[in-house]
C-alpha cells in the first residue's frame, strides 16, 4: 500500500519526488516507512518528562540538567544510536563565567568640559573581560560609526581612520539597509570587537541611546551576574556577548548623551577626549555536557562526512517567581526541540544513509550558543568533514504547520533540499517575517555558520487556516510564555500533528543531504561563505 501511495504521488508531483530520488539512490519504501513511523505519543511523552518540575528548568551544572542528559542518552541507546567512536555519548564543554568587580572598576573622561568621573550602571557599564582579571587603559577616543567594515556592502567605518592604540566609540546596531542576516552578524558585540581588533584599537565603547537608564540597567545586571563563554583548547574563551580578543582590553557601553551633539552627524573622526579605564573581572571555570549520537553512513567514502542535527537541551532553571511559580520549565524552549530531534534520530535508524549523521544535544544555548560553539569548533570527528547543520530550536508547534521560514537556507545550496522536502509535505516556503528579531544568529545554527558549515533552522511561516491570525497567535504566545514559568507542558499547549510534520520535514532535509552526491555549497559571493567558509 505504501509503495502504491508513493507511486501515485510520483504521478501527481514528479518534481517533488526528487526528494526521494537523487541520481540512483531511490528508496521509496524505506523512506516512506521511516515517515510513517513518526510517533506523536513519544514526542509528547518526552516533552512531558523534560519539562517536568523535577528537572528544575534544566540549568547546566544542576541535577536537573544531569537528569536531562541521562534521559536523552537512554533514549539514544534504546534506538540503537551509538556514541561517536563507540566510547561515550558525552562531550565535555569547558566554560568560563566572568563577572565585573564594580568596586574595582572605573571609567573617567577628560574633554572640553574637563574631567568627568562616570558612574557605573548610570553613565556606563563594562562587559567582563574573560581573558584577563584586570586591565588599565589610558588613551584617546575615536568615533568609528557602527564599527563595521563591510566592503561587499560598500560600507567601511574605518576608512582613513587611525584607531591604533585607541578606544573606538561605536553606535549600537547596523545601517538599516543591510540585509537581515548581515545586520544580525555585525550587530554582535563580538563582531564589533573583532573589527576593532583587526584595526588595532585597544577598546570598544558602544553607545546606548533611547531609554538609556533602562538599557544600562539591564546591561549592568548582566555584567554583575556574569557572562559565560566556552573555552577553546588553546585556553581562549569565546562568547558572542563579550570580547574574546587579547588586543581589545575594554568592552563597555556608555550613555550617548555624554557626548552632547558631537555625534549627531555620524561622521567617523577623532574625538576631543582622553579616557582612563580600569576593568576588573572575576572568573569561575566549570564544565557542562553535550550529548552526541552517531548513525553511521553506508557508503565507503561518504560515511566519513557528517550531517549534524542539533537541539539545545538546556533552559534557564529557577528564577524570579511569576504568580507563585519559579521553575522555568522550557517546554517549548527547548524540550519540544529535544523531543523532536530524538524522533528525527529514530527515523534515521529506519532509512539508510550514505553519509553519517550526528544527533547532537548541546548545552548552554541560553547563555550564548556555547555548547554548539564548542562542538562546531571542536567536533568529535574531523572538523573539515562536517558538511551541514540542521538545527531544531523551539519549533513553537502551537498550530497546524502549513508553511515554513528556513533561516539560513538562502545562503547555500541547502535551499534546494528545503524546498523539495517542503513541497513533498505540502508546505509553503516563506521569507523571514520578523528579520528585526535577528533570529539567524540567535540559535545554534550560527555556531556552525561561524565555522564555515552551511546551516539552517526551520521556523514557522505565517500561512494559516481561514480566519486564524497566526502572527498574532505566535506573538501572543511569545509575550505571555517565552522565558517564563508558564512555558510548561500541557496537552493543550502543543499541536502534536504539527510536531510530527516538523519532524518529517527536518528528517527529509537531512536525509537528502546525507544521500546527495555532492556536499552542500555556499552560494557564490555569499557573505558568510566568503567570511567563514573559504578554507573548507
Amino acid at each position: 500500500m505504501k509503495r502504491l501511495v508513493i507511486f501515485y504521488l510520483a504521478l501527481l508531483m514528479p518534481g517533488v519526488m526528487d526528494c526521494y530520488a537523487q541520481k540512483g539512490i531511490l528508496r521509496e519504501k524505506e523512506v516512506a516507512q521511516a515517515l510513517n513511523a513518526v510517533n506523536k505519543t513519544a514526542i509528547e511523552d518526552r516533552i512531558r518528562y523534560l519539562a517536568d518540575d523535577k528537572l528544575l528548568g534544566r540549568l547546566p551544572g544542576t541535577p536537573g540538567y544531569a537528569m536531562a542528559v541521562e534521559f536523552v542518552i537512554n533514549e539514544l541507546k534504546s534506538m540503537g544510536i551509538k556514541p561517536v567512536g563507540g566510547k561515550d555519548y558525552i562531550q565535555q564543554v569547558p566554560l568560563r563565567l566572568g563577572r565585573v568587580d564594580t568596586a574595582q572598576s572605573s571609567l573617567a573622561m577628560t574633554g572640553p568640559s574637563g574631567l568627568m568621573r562616570l558612574r557605573y550602571g548610570k553613565d556606563y557599564t563594562f562587559a567582563p573581560d574573560l581573558i584577563r582579571s584586570e586591565t588599565l587603559t589610558e588613551t584617546s577616543l575615536v568615533f568609528a560609526g557602527y564599527g563595521i567594515s563591510a566592503p561587499h556592502l560598500k560600507h567601511n567605518d574605518y576608512t582613513n581612520l587611525d584607531v591604533k592604540g585607541k578606544i573606538v566609540v561605536v553606535q549600537d546596531g547596523t545601517p538599516s539597509d543591510f540585509p537581515a542576516s548581515e545586520r544580525a552578524h555585525f550587530n554582535l558585540a563580538s563582531s564589533k570587537c573583532e573589527m576593532a581588533n583587526l584595526h588595532g584599537a585597544v577598546g570598544v565603547l558602544i553607545i546606548v541611546t533611547g531609554n538609556e537608564a533602562a538599557r544600562l540597567g539591564g546591561l549592568t545586571r548582566t555584567s554583575t551576574q556574569g557572562i559565560t563563554a566556552y573555552v577553546k583548547p588553546d585556553g581562549k574563551p569565546f562568547s558572542s556577548r563579550t570580547n574574546g580578543y587579547e588586543g581589545v582590553a575594554v568592552l563597555g557601553y556608555v550613555r550617548g548623551s555624554l557626548f552632547g551633539d558631537m555625534l549627531t552627524d555620524k561622521t567617523p573622526r577623532d574625538l576631543p577626549y582622553q579616557i582612563n579605564a580600569k576593568l576588573s573581572s572575576v572568573h569561575i571555570n566549570s564544565t557542562s555536557e553535550n550529548v552526541v549520537g552517531l548513525i553511521p553512513g553506508t557508503d565507503a567514502t561518504l560515511k566519513n562526512e557528517y550531517v549534524v542535527h542539533t537541539a539545545h537541551l538546556d533552559h534557564v532553571g529557577v528564577g524570579v517567581p511569576v504568580r507563585g511559580d519559579s521553575i522555568y520549565n522550557g517546554a517549548h524552549d527547548n524540550a519540544s526541540g529535544t523531543a523532536c530531534l530524538l524522533e528525527i534520530g529514530r527515523l534515521y535508524t529506519k532509512a539508510k544513509v550514505k553519509r553519517s549523521v550526528l544527533i547532537a544535544f548541546v548545552t548552554s544555548e541560553e547563555k550564548g550558543l556555547l555548547g554548539s560553539g564548542y562542538f562546531a569548533e571542536n567536533p568529535p570527528v574531523p572538523k573539515q568533514h562536517l558538511v551541514a547543520n540542521i538545527n531544531t530550536d523551539m519549533p513553537t508547534v502551537i498550530a497546524p504547520l502549513l508553511s515554513i521560514e528556513p533561516l539560513g537556507a538562502s545562503h547555500s545550496s541547502m535551499m534546494k533540499e528545503v524546498k523539495s522536502a517542503a513541497a513533498f509535505l505540502g508546505l509553503d516556503v516563506m521569507e523571514d517575517h520578523m528579520p528585526e528579531q535577528v533570529r539567524f544568529v540567535r540559535s545554534d545554527q550560527y555556531s556552525f555558520i561561524r565555522q564555515g558549515v552551511p546551516a539552517l533552522h526551520v521556523k514557522y511561516g505565517l500561512k494559516s487556516k481561514e480566519g486564524v491570525d497566526l502572527r498574532k497567535q505566535i506573538d501572543d504566545w511569545t509575550a505571555a510564555h517565552y522565558h517564563q514559568p508558564s512555558d510548561e507542558y500541557s496537552p493543550e499547549a502543543f499541536d502534536f500533528d504539527a510536531a510530527a510534520v516538523y519532524v518529517k520535514l527536518n528528517f527529509l532535509i537531512g536525509w537528502q543531504i546525507a544521500n546527495a552526491a555532492a556536499r552542500p555549497q555556499w552560494n557564490p559571493g555569499d557573505f558568510f561563505g566568503e567570511t567563514f567558509g573559504m578554507g573548507r
